[in-house]
């Protein structure tokens, strides 16, 4: 019976021609049975596209499943995941990066702790990899429904991974949470926060996927003023979506912690506070969270500023979440 629940792998393809292979032989030696394929070609110029198609004739099997969907021009990562949601079909969907990997059971692994729970979303732990070695393992975040949101939107603590995730489907196309074209870096950012305000998630610790920390030509590989502004985009469709939506402020001070995390940044890069305000008018709530924009938008030198912005966003995570020790983040 399980085999009945479709799932659709989701992979958006651009400059992987050394990965994809790898890639795409975990997901076509999948355990599990019943899945569809859909690859979109980001316009990429070198090989990914021709390897895939040479890795697909070895799997006849799976070939019928496949479906890859071309982009004209580069779009970026943000395009590419939407274009390859809007054209899945199955009962829940899975991201993966075209220079990451499964574990093959992963699929299988995933759907089984979904029925079971009921679950909209379910994490499973993840290997960060460099050149075919791990070189640390991370287990999802056990707490809270309301603490892991809570932590999440503080940024940086806590993985906000769209990947290595198993997503019912409908939460997507019941509350309009699509990837955004132009949102490339933070892209996850932007998504996740908002599905799991919906959602109810579980976890299994397995690692059942393998993020690649090797790779230089990713879509998210270098931080670029262009990265920046992208990541800001997403942090503030994410404070308009819980400003609407979080009436009794239950994640306000978290929100706060996120959004001044983009202050910091561009305090620490150098870059002007218009660009902030063109996607987004932010002004700091509260006596901490202003005092502490005040600390970076005036004349505190930057590493003082830093030093009390990490304090108090790790005392609040340690003694109002009671998580002293958290998993990192991963790649977003």
């Amino acid at each position: 019976m399980i085999d009945m629940v479709k799932v659709s792998i989701l992979v958006p393809v651009y400059g992987v021609e050394r990965y994809i292979e790898n890639c795409a032989v975990t997901l076509f030696e999948q355990t599990y049975e019943n899945i569809e394929y859909v690859f979109v070609n980001d316009s990429t110029k070198d090989r990914s596209m021709e390897i895939l198609h040479e890795v697909m004739e070895r799997y006849p099997l799976r070939r019928d499943n496949v479906h890859i969907i071309t982009h004209e021009v580069n779009r970026g990562l943000g395009a590419a995941r939407k274009t390859a949601l809007l054209n899945a079909t199955g009962d829940f969907v899975m991201h993966v990066d075209s220079d990451d990997s499964l574990s093959l059971d992963a699929v299988e692994m995933l759907v089984d702790k979904a029925i079971q729970t009921g679950a909209d979303i379910v994490d499973c732990g993840y290997e960060k990899t460099n050149n075919g070695k791990v070189v640390s393992t991370h287990i999802p975040f056990h707490g809270t429904h309301d603490n892991y949101l809570r932590i999440m939107l503080c940024q940086n603590i806590v993985s906000n991974r769209i990947w290595g995730r198993l997503y019912r489907r409908s939460l997507f196309s019941d509350y309009e949470i699509n990837p955004i074209d132009g949102v490339d870096y933070g892209e996850d950012f932007a998504i996740v926060p908002r599905l799991m305000y919906y959602a109810k998630r579980v976890w299994v610790d397995s690692p059942g996927y393998k993020y690649r920390t090797e790779n230089d030509t990713s879509y998210t590989h270098s931080f670029t003023k262009k990265s920046f502004v992208s990541m800001w985009r997403a942090s503030a469709i994410v404070y308009g979506f819980f400003q609407t939506h979080d009436v009794e402020k239950k994640y306000d001070f978290a929100l706060q912690m996120g959004m001044l995390n983009m202050i910091r940044a561009m305090r620490k890069n150098d870059y002007k506070m218009d660009i902030l305000n063109s996607f987004c008018n932010y002004r700091a709530n509260g006596l901490i969270p202003g005092f502490i924009a005040k600390l970076f938008m005036g004349s505190c030198p930057y590493p003082i500023a830093n030093i009390i912005y990490l304090i108090t966003r790790r005392l609040y995570a340690m003694f109002i979440l009671k998580s002293v020790h958290l998993p990192t983040c991963g790649k977003g």
